[in-house]
């Protein structure tokens, strides 16, 4: 019941209906309830917060602010309401992405817990929209220019078609979700942190002299792209939708040994005849140029 496709009149395109949505909508409660608790946490309860130094000292300014915003609705009802609701969209939240077709592997991969990989899910929308994993990078904001190096915005220059600035590559949710994402590769002890490691090695034996900081992008981007890779790979095949392979492999030849799958993420990092490959258009041949 969850995973019919129809088509949206209004559009003309396909809309994936069912689980998928629900839990965008459910990680849109989140976000939003989470956002009005913290920021009312700091108005009201200043002390649960976490300050580097004394939490600040109720002023004349803020207790009319206090005064204002509660007559507005927003008060310590409105504050206490929030943390319900987060917290039973949280329970919602994992009740949905256990029936997802990709919940089976993210339970075991360390770096993606339930909210993480409902997230994730929100960020990828309507899968039926990535035919190729190239068009599920774009679409999560990690394409890359004819040239091979990422989009950006650059200063003083002007917009127009051609123009080698920053393109908007999603919406503002999606890059949040990536950052959370990335923030998650390096602090666990995952597959995906090894990838990382590995990548980064790699970067650091090839470009001494540059910055220590590009060499950790470059090494993160990669990492998530390869693991956003196999679950684009297998959220597709979970519906029954085709899953072809990659242009290194498909057009360029790559040997497919070379190529990970999903099991290559569980756990703790299998032993396997590893080589480092550089994805097709990643920003990694560049020398000093800059990347994200």
């Amino acid at each position: 019941m969850y995973y019919n496709v129809v088509i949206d009149p209004l559009k003309g395109v396909g809309v994936m209906y069912g689980l998928d949505e629900e839990i965008l909508r459910c990680y849109f409660r989140i976000e939003e309830t989470q956002r009005q608790r913290l920021w009312m946490e700091r108005l009201y309860h200043p002390d649960k917060l976490e300050w580097k130094t004394n939490p600040p000292e109720m002023c004349r300014t803020t207790h009319i602010r206090l005064e204002e915003i509660s007559g507005l609705g927003f008060g310590e009802q409105h504050y206490r309401a929030m943390i319900e609701i987060e917290k039973d969209n949280q329970k919602q939240m994992k009740k949905l992405v256990a029936e997802h077709v990709l919940w089976p592997h993210c339970e075991r991969i360390s770096c993606m817990g339930h909210y993480l990989t409902g997230a994730f899910v929100a960020a990828g929308g309507d899968i039926t929209r990535a035919p190729t994993v190239s068009a599920f990078w774009k679409g999560m904001g990690l394409d890359v220019l004819d040239d091979g190096t990422v989009p950006r915005r650059i200063r003083g220059a002007k917009k127009g078609k051609g123009k080698n600035e920053r393109r908007i590559p999603a919406l503002p949710h999606v890059t949040r979700i990536g950052e959370q994402i990335r923030s998650q590769i390096l602090r666990s002890g995952s597959k995906t942190k090894d990838i990382y490691d590995e990548y980064k090695t790699f970067y650091l034996d090839r470009y001494p002299d540059r910055a220590l900081m590009f060499n950790h992008k470059a090494a993160l981007r990669i990492s998530q792209k390869l693991l956003y890779a196999v679950l684009w790979e297998e959220w597709r095949k979970g519906y029954g939708l085709e899953t072809p392979w990659p242009y290194a492999f498909a057009i360029l030849g790559h040997p497919n040994e070379h190529k990970l799958s999903i099991e290559d993420f569980y756990g703790e990092r299998p032993k396997r005849n590893s080589q480092i490959i550089v994805l097709v258009g990643d920003p990694v041949d560049k020398g000093n140029s800059k990347h994200g």
